[in-house]
């Protein structure tokens, strides 16, 4: 016997805004650290609305940074696309480092604030397959903000790399076959986005009977 699909909704929410400045937070790999609450704020900007429900069906009461479009809308499940691309959330899933090979290239850079030029540290920077999704390939940026990251064979008639960091745009650049041919330093700026950060608070909404009926049915 089969049973009907339930198809989940939800919510997210944050009642009560952090007043605390980002740039008082220490950066860390897939966000920030709160000194006032001991906590991580996780990034959410760069995700997509069946990302965050994978990742609230495994964490509760986190904090996090999302932008106003992400807040307070119904957000329905996907079944088909439920995954997750590895490592949206470096603080969270591992970065594959690939190993150096004789055909490897090693891709350089710098990633700075646009408005002040100050150079961000734990910018997780990602490689993107061919289907537009960030793999687990990458690296994070250090103190000065640069980063050294080897390119697999595959990668190397052009990559495409994704840079996020919490309380900033997310951003993806093409570097060409030329370029790491010749080895040229990645330049890269980050804007400030209008994300807002605190303790998320996600309310589940389960379909009708009568829905689930009707998406087994006619899908």
């Amino acid at each position: 016997m089969h049973k009907f699909l339930l198809m989940k909704k939800l919510t997210i929410s944050i009642p009560e805004p952090c007043t605390v400045p980002l740039q008082n937070m220490t950066p860390m790999p897939g966000g920030r650290y709160c000194s006032s609450c001991q906590k991580q704020v996780i990034d959410f900007t760069g995700m997509t609305d069946q990302q965050m429900m994978a990742y609230f069906e495994k964490h509760q009461g986190c904090c996090g940074s999302l932008l106003p479009s992400q807040l307070d809308r119904e957000i329905v499940e996907n079944p088909g696309k439920r995954w997750m691309p590895a490592a949206i959330l470096a603080g969270v899933l591992a970065l594959v480092m690939p190993e150096s090979g004789k055909g490897q290239i090693k891709l350089t850079g710098i990633v700075h604030d646009s408005s002040s030029c100050d150079p961000l540290m734990a910018v997780t920077v990602l490689i993107v397959d061919q289907q537009g999704q960030p793999t687990r390939i990458g690296t994070a940026t250090q103190e000065d903000g640069t980063f050294s990251l080897s390119i697999p064979d595959e990668y190397q008639k052009g990559v495409k790399l994704s840079l996020r960091y919490v309380g900033y745009e997310p951003k993806e650049i093409i570097i060409p076959e030329q370029q790491l041919k010749a080895k040229q330093p990645v330049y890269c700026e980050l804007k400030m986005s209008a994300a807002v950060l605190g303790g998320i608070s996600v309310v589940y909404v389960k379909s009708s009977w009568w829905k689930r009926l009707k998406y087994k049915l006619f899908r």
